[in-house]
């Protein structure tokens, strides 16, 4: 039987996977003029101001971090929340989101092999074919990414692009692991994600304060700061749904409807984006289609 709490988590992830697929948007209309970086720091400062406060005050006093789930989230935060996230954006720039999110959702073939050589998971038949749709759809997305026209040279740049989102979904497939360790130690999933974030802030207003280059405030008045802006929203929305919804219906409900923010990449920037920024062909949506559907199907197989 559906209750409604359970209605209630399918609807707040939908709506997660719809504000997912608007940050990639938000961040490719950004660094049209802006950079990556800049995405990037904008984004994790206002998850931070939001996200931050609202676990200090929800959870106190019991917060319940130990040691060692302390650990395993400042390393699920360097590994996803800084790196993933940066990859990320980065790749948006170069590529476009149409391209980059699908290499995104083969994060569930990297969390796959992971869990089964570091968790002990087995392998199973669905497993296999999943990832063969994977793979087969990310080689047609890297085949029409890296064949469009210009020189050689620009071609080489194109396909060396193509390490930044394979890189983003290597970080993201580790970082569940890394956060299941830390889960397991008892603390809180907002709590965990509060941690994730602010050591991915910290770390980047780190490198931004060694190279004597953060961003100055003047940049929130520019046209592309207000898309990073808008790009930071849309990400605090995609974490609240994604969480409240975990905890509202099963993982195996959740996860699936997250997945679709690929899809919802691929609809929005046909519908919406303009064709200097997206360039969306029949062969990229039934291959994106592809990775998806293997995705799911590795994700509901484990």
């Amino acid at each position: 039987m559906v209750t409604p709490a359970h209605l209630l988590g399918v609807v707040l992830a939908l709506g997660a996977a719809v504000a997912g697929a608007s940050n990639r948007l938000f961040v490719r209309a950004g660094t049209e003029g802006g950079t990556a970086a800049e995405a990037f720091f904008v984004v994790i400062t206002v998850s931070t101001l939001v996200v931050v406060p609202l676990v200090a005050v929800g959870y106190y006093p019991h917060y319940r971090i130990t040691p060692a789930s302390l650990l395993w989230f400042v390393l699920a935060g360097l590994a996803g929340s800084l790196l993933g996230n940066f990859w990320l954006y980065s790749s948006i720039e170069r590529i476009g989101a149409s391209r980059t999110q699908p290499f995104i959702a083969a994060n569930a073939l990297v969390a796959t092999a992971l869990s089964f050589v570091f968790l002990g998971e087995s392998i199973t038949p669905a497993h296999a074919i999943g990832v063969a749709m994977i793979v087969g759809g990310i080689a047609t997305i890297a085949w029409e990414t890296t064949r469009g026209r210009g020189g050689e040279g620009s071609r080489r740049h194109r396909a060396t692009s193509l390490l930044l989102p394979l890189g983003a979904a290597v970080a993201f497939g580790t970082e569940p692991i890394l956060a299941n360790l830390g889960f397991a130690q008892g603390t809180p999933a907002p709590v965990g994600l509060a941690i994730k974030v602010l050591v991915a802030w910290l770390g980047f207003s780190a490198v931004f304060v060694a190279r004597g280059r953060l961003p100055p405030v003047s940049l929130l008045r520019t046209s592309d700061g207000r898309w990073f802006v808008l790009a930071g929203v849309a990400y605090v929305l995609f974490m609240l749904g994604y969480y409240v919804g975990l905890v509202l219906a099963p993982v195996n409900v959740v996860t699936p409807m997250i997945i679709t923010n690929t899809l919802f990449v691929i609809v929005l920037s046909a519908i919406f984006m303009p064709r200097r920024l997206e360039r969306v062909t029949w062969k990229l949506v039934v291959a994106a289609t592809f990775v998806v559907a293997g995705a799911l199907v590795v994700t509901l197989a484990g």
